[in-house]
């Protein structure tokens, strides 16, 4: 999946209008930081292409999205996700 094709899937995620592209670099640059933890965590790049691991990029991006000042953390469930998708890496 195409970086463009994953920001319209975080912008659904978002609940952010498809036409709206004023968001769209801010998102690029998350969806990207996102991608690259996860292929760093051991994530395939085949692996990054399936619905498991779409949806955790939507929900890194989430996470990445509502930082407070000072925050650096994705959600507990951001981590369960990418767990599975990075055991699935290196069994398939």
């Amino acid at each position: 999946m195409t970086d463009a094709e994953l920001l319209i899937e975080c912008k659904k995620g978002l609940d952010i209008s498809l036409d709206n592209a004023s968001l769209d670099n801010v998102l690029t640059q998350k969806l990207r930081a996102v991608k690259v933890y996860m292929k760093n965590a051991g994530v395939s790049d085949s692996m990054l292409n399936s619905d498991l691991a779409i949806g955790c990029l939507v929900v890194g991006v989430t996470d990445l999205w509502n930082l407070k000042g000072g925050d650096v953390a994705f959600s507990p469930v951001f981590h369960v996700l990418l767990a599975q998708i990075a055991i699935k890496s290196t069994v398939t």
